[in-house]
């Protein structure tokens, strides 16, 4: 009864050879490169698609299958060539424009790789993979409402997975749109609560629109995912920045200083959390460390204030001296430096610096001029 079933089998394929004019000796080999491809041997596949090739160079199915081994492959040249020349003897062939579109896009020909997208959808509109690819490269081009148009597609189709809701709302984003993308990202996450570009990019949505709660816990998933995501570890400091949690964004920004070491933004906000402490020993730490990366006249500055608050007088008079050289018209900085001269006990510097802060309309220091310059 086997043996029966067996010749059964074989008389039919041999049948379909002789139907499509190939010779028994064509289908076998073919066949054995179905095989091959099957057990995951594309090497192995490509030499018996040649063999019945070689045989019958007019026999579509090879030329497909030969050119899906090369594409599994990734030797997308060649297997582009073997699809072309399945649709040159079998034009209604869905899956090769697809696939021929496929290469196409991996070559980055990406104009062509339309083209065959659109052929695949003329002959079967259920590819439903091939709108998603098509998507893809009209957001290359910055056709983004083409773009739009073929993700909903695809999700119309069924194709409603985390990539497809997370490219959409990458386009809504190029669009400003930044409703429809946070509902987009957000269906993205439905689909795979773990999906981290869509949990990054929901981040800054959130953070941008003023819900800090929400952009930290977004920013803390992805962290349990990757401790060493350096963007989304920015914004969970930031995030508690906002929510002047200070303790909390301090230590944050140190550990996004872990990830990126001198990072400026990091630099800038841990200085300026120690001052809004008072935390004033912290707070000359921290802007000695920013200046070495930043020699910027407010970090000398804020450092000045800093070491005023400690008496620390002759190093606070340093830091002023260089706003001073480098901005002669801060007269907050003249007022500040008067101070100090007055604790040094050099009164005619503080005098003429109390003067030059009135000049430069800094209105306290007129309360101060008389007493210490006498008129």
């Amino acid at each position: 009864m086997k043996y029966s079933k067996v010749l059964t089998q074989l008389y039919c394929l041999l049948f379909i050879g002789i139907l499509y004019g190939q010779a028994p000796e064509t289908v076998k080999k073919y066949n054995e490169g179905v095989a091959a491809a099957k057990a995951g041997d594309q090497d192995a596949a490509i030499s018996a698609y040649s063999a019945a090739l070689a045989i019958d160079p007019m026999y579509p199915v090879a030329y497909f299958g030969r050119a899906t081994a090369k594409m599994k492959l990734k030797e997308y040249a060649a297997a582009a060539k073997d699809f072309k020349k399945c649709i040159k003897l079998d034009k209604d062939n869905a899956k090769a424009h697809y696939y021929a579109g496929y290469c196409l896009m991996s070559m980055e020909q990406n104009e062509e790789a339309i083209k065959s997208f659109s052929r695949a959808l003329v002959a079967d509109p259920g590819l439903t993979k091939v709108y998603y690819y098509r998507a893809k490269i009209q957001m290359l081009s910055e056709n983004y409402d083409k773009a739009i148009r073929d993700f909903q597609e695809a999700i119309a189709k069924d194709e409603a997975t985390e990539k497809v809701y997370y490219q959409l709302g990458v386009c809504y984003l190029k669009k400003e749109n930044a409703d429809l993308a946070k509902q987009s990202f957000g269906l993205a996450l439905k689909a795979d609560p773990e999906y981290k570009p869509a949990l990054i990019e929901k981040t800054k949505l959130e953070y941008k629109a003023g819900d800090y709660d929400a952009a930290l816990a977004l920013a803390t998933k992805v962290l349990e995912q990757d401790p060493k995501d350096k963007n989304s570890a920015n914004y969970k400091a930031k995030c508690l920045l906002k929510k002047e949690d200070y303790d909390a964004a301090y230590a944050a920004y140190n550990d996004v200083l872990g990830l990126v070491p001198n990072y400026l933004p990091a630099l800038k906000n841990k200085a300026t959390i120690s001052l809004r402490k008072k935390d004033y020993d912290t707070a000359v730490q921290d802007y000695t460390a920013l200046i070495a990366v930043e020699q910027d006249k407010l970090h000398y500055y804020n450092r000045a204030l800093s070491l005023m608050r400690l008496e620390q007088w002759n190093e606070a008079l340093g830091d002023l001296n260089v706003v001073i050289k480098e901005d002669p018209t801060h007269a907050e900085a003249f007022y500040n430096r008067s101070n100090v001269q007055l604790q040094l006990e050099q009164e005619e510097l503080a005098c003429a610096d109390m003067r030059e802060a009135g000049k430069l309309g800094y209105q306290d220091a007129f309360n101060y001029i008389l007493g210490l310059c006498g008129s």
